[in-house]
């Protein structure tokens, strides 16, 4: 995937999935992360930092040595791994197209399955539905890729 945007040094970032240490024991795999190979700066992608946040807050100081997929917490980076995965070679412009069609479509399961926890009177699981669905509602590329390279 060659998703890029300008980083301040002038050069390019790539976005790429990452895996984040945490207090030299939790490794947080698939974080949306861009990296700039010149000035060897990175940055966690904007939608998915509050996210990221509350990850390592909930592992506390002293968290026991483990392995945490960030798509199972973030909607988001759950759909960048699906289309990296899938297409590993598409362009930024292929890489929008097919981003905007997976958020649509996983907007879509989400509100079907909002639909399925309210039926059942499922706090937890409309609580669990309304959460993921916030991570997609308001991410826009443009947003994010405006000055990609």
């Amino acid at each position: 995937m060659t998703v890029r945007k300008t980083c301040r040094c002038g050069h390019v970032m790539e976005l790429e999935l990452r895996t984040v240490v945490y207090a030299k024991k939790v490794e947080i795999r698939n974080v949306p992360v861009f990296a700039c190979t010149d000035c060897v700066s990175y940055e966690v992608l904007q939608p998915v930092k509050p996210d990221l946040k509350e990850c390592i807050s909930t592992l506390g100081e002293q968290p026991a040595k483990q392995d945490v997929s960030f798509g199972e917490r973030n909607e988001l980076a759950d759909l960048f791994h699906e289309q990296l995965l899938a297409w590993p070679d598409a362009t930024d412009r292929e890489m929008e197209h097919r981003m905007q069609r997976a958020v649509e479509e996983r907007i879509n399961l989400l509100l079907d399955i909002m639909g399925y926890a309210q039926k059942s009177n499922d706090e937890e699981w409309i609580e669990t539905t309304q959460r993921r669905l916030g991570q997609l509602s308001g991410f826009v590329w443009q947003a994010h890729f405006s000055n990609a390279v």
